[in-house]
């Protein structure tokens, strides 16, 4: 005889919550799908057959009321019990639930206990599916509802609202504890797999990979890519052992992340002793390729100032840097071993700008030139062939226009600017909105 775990889809728009009642679940030993919105999870319910669907109202592309009244009238899926989970605790907000043909209704706050006697006693009494003339009209507070159910089915299920409505009385006065028993289980998921996730990958598609377990690939049409090389790094391993090499690199890196984290960028990874990051993902913005820059003249500043006092065991690394701005496509590759990455033309340039740049120098592309002229002093290079790309313009950032720089060595904006940088994001922000 096969024996199979029975699966519950939980259906929720907010990632954190999703993590949450996944885990609980989990450990009560179902099996459990996830869903962003109602429309995808229609979509799995079609074709995964879940034994009981947990599904917030308020979600964006298709609510809990719309999913509901999708899968009631599907002759192929009514069977399966669905609990509307809801904040608005009204007469007309649940009977709208009733009417969608919800199965049983949970409130927020709700406590596990109430979570898992709802859910078991759908699973052991599943409700017959309604049929066409079992329709029942009620008046409730001047209001009249035509509901396809029989009266038993609406009595037990305004008895089921009405006794957890109840029940949240005492779930407030335990709330103390309550929190402090989701804080540990939150805190035990992070533990194992969040603490690892949020480190190596931005925040949002942290969230998108603990909650669903994939992230759905994006094209950005405006990006800025930087990349950055050590000179003569090949001639420095031979003579350092390996753990001298490891702390030398993270050395230098450590430091790049902290300018790339201070400027809005992310870091994407690091091949060797080359360091790669980018502006404007994943969250799209106008000021990248200025922040990239920015970011960029820190690093330069940081190597050549290392340079210049080094009294350590350190080796000093001149670095060649290469930013240009375009398209790329991101997503996150990988089933066990996850990889934010990004592809594109405008990547290859990028790395083809950092091959063509001069130790301790910022080479940019003729895109990311005329996004930034009017902040940084750039000297033309004119076109320079590349391979399997041909002639590129390109450019050296020198530093930061003298009246815009805050230090003598153009390294550090002013306040003004600081004031057009505002005024660039908000011009931008206003082009957006019409």
């Amino acid at each position: 005889m096969l024996e199979t775990k029975l699966r519950i889809l939980v259906v929720d728009d907010h990632p954190a919550l999703v993590t949450l009642t996944r885990h609980k679940l989990i450990q009560k030993g179902y099996e459990v799908l996830t869903a962003q919105n109602g429309e995808d999870a229609l979509e799995l319910t079609r074709t995964e057959y879940p034994d009981l669907i947990l599904s917030d109202v308020d979600m964006p592309i298709m609510d809990g009321f719309e999913l509901c009244e999708h899968i009631k009238k599907d002759t192929r899926l009514n069977k399966i019990p669905i609990i509307l989970v809801t904040s608005m605790v009204t007469t007309e907000h649940i009977m709208k639930g009733i009417e969608a043909g919800a199965d049983n209704y949970l409130t927020k706050p709700f406590d596990d206990e109430t979570l898992y006697s709802k859910i078991d006693e759908l699973m052991l009494n599943p409700p017959p599916p309604v049929k066409e003339d079992d329709t029942v009209k009620v008046e409730i507070e001047g209001k009249e509802y035509e509901i396809k159910a029989d009266y038993s089915y609406l009595v037990n299920l305004l008895i089921s609202t009405y006794k957890n409505t109840l029940a949240q009385n005492n779930q407030l006065s335990r709330m103390q504890s309550g929190l402090n028993a989701a804080n540990k289980e939150l805190e035990l998921t992070k533990n194992e797999h969040e603490e690892l996730i949020h480190n190596i990958f931005p925040e949002k598609i942290a969230e998108n990979l603990l909650a669903y377990g994939t992230v759905t690939p994006e094209r950005y049409h405006d990006t800025t890519i930087m990349f950055t090389d050590f000179e003569g790094f090949t001639k420095v391993v031979p003579e350092l052992s390996p753990e001298k090499l490891i702390e030398s690199l993270s050395f230098y890196f450590d430091r790049f992340d902290e300018y790339t984290r201070q400027h809005n960028l992310i870091k994407i990874k690091t091949i060797g002793d080359s360091y790669m990051a980018a502006g404007g993902i994943p969250e799209r913005n106008q000021s990248h390729p200025i922040d990239t820059i920015l970011t960029a003249l820190k690093i330069r500043d940081f190597v050549q100032s290392f340079g210049d006092k080094n009294q350590s065991d350190t080796p000093y690394l001149p670095v060649r840097i290469g930013i240009h701005t375009g398209k790329v496509v991101v997503g996150v590759i990988g089933k066990t071993r996850f990889a934010y990455d990004i592809w594109g033309e405008t990547v290859n340039v990028a790395s083809r700008l950092e091959e063509h740049s001069r130790e301790n120098s910022i080479n940019i592309s003729e895109s990311t030139y005329e996004r930034v002229k009017d902040f940084f002093e750039c000297e033309s290079r004119g076109e320079i062939e590349t391979k399997y790309i041909g002639n590129l313009k390109m450019y050296f950032v020198k530093r930061i226009k003298p009246e815009l720089s805050e230090d003598a060595e153009g390294i550090f904006p002013n306040r003004l600017f600081i004031r057009e940088y505002n005024s660039l994001i908000r011009t931008a922000g206003e082009d957006n909105d019409e």
